[in-house]
């Protein structure tokens, strides 16, 4: 189930979001657009969108996009970025994955590092409702700093743990670690599985952009650490240019992609 006030989670974090989130790579983009060469030229759903990166990356396959997002800075956070690029094909807006009307005619559903905050087995099913027959929906899921091996990771958690506590935070509350996996609810789904895999790459990080990107989460933005939030950021420089005075750390992303496909309607003989 989704966490309660879910739309707070990531206050003040919208222009971090934007600044700071590894864009998805193009190759990530390509695997998923051969995967999906028949749902293009129609009309796509992003889930749980943030600040539209996924949308923005895949808006010219399509002639419509709606991206939602629960949360309303996000959203107009995505909304001036829209404009400053000068794309007209998204419509961004504030509603959760659990609202959404079944349709029964989009073509392609996407989800970027988002359905772990939702209800996902009532999104599965009202997703699936969605899609056309054939249609196709996409879950991706990143790897977060609190399952980071790299030493300097384990250094960020140190010090986040010092300033906020022990326990993983959620917004207002903790973060409750979800025994039950996606695939799980993928399997009991009404969906057919057709891939589902690792899309690794690497990503140079500097003090700067792991700090912001720190602002942009759940668990270490500025409405978190409030009037502590210059000596948390203090402390955290030190702390890393001590492992590396060069400033600059490079870590190995995984990204879990599974791509799902809604089963055509059997035409009988």
């Amino acid at each position: 189930m989704r966490l309660d006030k879910s739309d707070q989670l990531f206050q003040r974090t919208a222009n971090y979001y934007s600044r700071y989130r590894p864009d998805y790579p193009d190759e990530l983009i390509k695997m998923i657009m051969d995967e999906y060469q028949d749902c293009t030229g129609g009309n796509m759903l992003d889930l749980g969108c943030g600040t539209g990166q996924l949308a923005f990356a895949l808006h010219s396959y399509f002639l419509q996009i709606t991206a939602i997002d629960i949360n309303d800075e996000m959203i107009e956070e995505a909304k001036r970025l829209r404009k400053a690029k000068g794309i007209k094909t998204i419509s961004f807006k504030t509603m959760a994955a659990e609202e959404l009307n079944p349709t029964g005619n989009r073509d392609l559903i996407v989800c970027g590092n988002a359905f772990h905050w939702m209800d996902r087995e009532k999104v599965l099913e009202t997703c699936y409702e969605s899609l056309r027959p054939g249609g196709g929906m996409v879950i991706l899921a990143g790897r977060s700093i609190w399952n980071g091996n790299e030493q300097w990771q384990k250094k960020i958690v140190e010090v986040i743990q010092k300033w906020l506590g022990e326990n993983r935070r959620a917004g207002g509350g903790t973060y409750a670690d979800k025994s039950r996996l996606h695939e799980d609810f993928i399997e009991n789904s009404a969906f057919t599985l057709v891939a589902q895999g690792e899309y690794l790459y690497t990503h140079e990080w500097t003090v700067d952009t792991i700090i912001g990107n720190l602002y942009s989460t759940s668990f270490c933005n500025k409405s978190l650490l409030d009037d502590k939030a210059e000596a948390f950021e203090t402390e955290l420089r030190k702390e890393l240019l001590q492992l590396n005075p060069t400033g600059e750390f490079q870590e190995r992303m995984e990204i879990t992609y599974f791509f799902l496909r809604k089963k055509h309607i059997s035409k009988g003989r």
